[in-house]
């Protein structure tokens, strides 16, 4: 696959979690849960992102989750060669974890754009550890 249009596809869903964070920040309550919310605005229940979180997090909770999972994003897409685990990392361990289906869902919905997200890639010059240690992309 190209390489800028694996980097046009991640900033265009970069930008699609900054229109939805401030979607949900507009409409949310006060401890209003996911869940709650896309019941209430069943246009938000179909975006990716929200559908494979946990239901039961906060907006609140998922705005700062969503922050610091790309806060470092426009940086790392400007970056050459692409850190294909520092892109995919932050996301998977501040906005899915203990959520591993949820996980697996987001990063295929995003595999369809660019095929390497979210899944294992071997880590050069490890050959100490025995059981093939992997950083997922």
């Amino acid at each position: 696959m190209n390489d800028s249009y694996e980097r046009r596809a991640l900033l265009l869903q970069l930008g699609s979690v900054l229109q939805t964070t401030s979607l949900l920040l507009a409409h949310e309550r006060p401890d209003e849960t996911l869940g709650e919310l896309t019941e209430a605005q069943p246009l938000l229940a179909d975006v990716p992102l929200l559908e494979y979180a946990y239901q039961r997090m906060t907006v609140r909770e998922f705005v700062a989750a969503a922050l610091r999972a790309f806060c470092l994003w426009p940086q790392l897409l400007l970056e050459t060669p692409l850190d294909r685990a520092a892109l995919a990392s932050p996301v998977r361990e501040h906005l899915f974890h203990d959520n591993p289906h949820g996980w697996a869902a987001y990063a295929a919905s995003i595999q369809s754009e660019v095929a390497w997200f979210g899944k294992p890639t071997p880590v050069a010059g490890n050959r100490h550890d025995g059981d093939g240690a992997r950083r997922t992309a």
